[in-house]
């Protein structure tokens, strides 16, 4: 098993942690996957993640926090 880890900078909005340091968070992932280099493995392991976030927020939108009822009337 391999850890990757990288710093990276926080976004504009992000607020700091205690483990952030020099203003630089940790990213850090375990991979089993041997065959591939590192650099594919985090391309493959950032774009999950963003699939994980757009699931996040499709579910976060649905129809029980619109402000009407019916989906007709929350089309306009």
């Amino acid at each position: 098993m391999r850890l990757i880890v990288r710093k990276e900078r926080p976004h504009s909005g992000a607020q700091l942690r205690l483990t952030d340091a020099d203003g630089m968070r940790l990213a850090c992932f375990a991979t089993n996957t041997t065959s591939r280099p590192i650099a594919d493995l985090e391309l493959r392991h950032r774009l999950r993640a963003r699939a994980e976030d757009r699931i996040r927020a499709a579910r976060a939108t649905g129809l029980r926090n619109l402000p009407l009822h019916r989906a007709a009337q929350n089309r306009v």
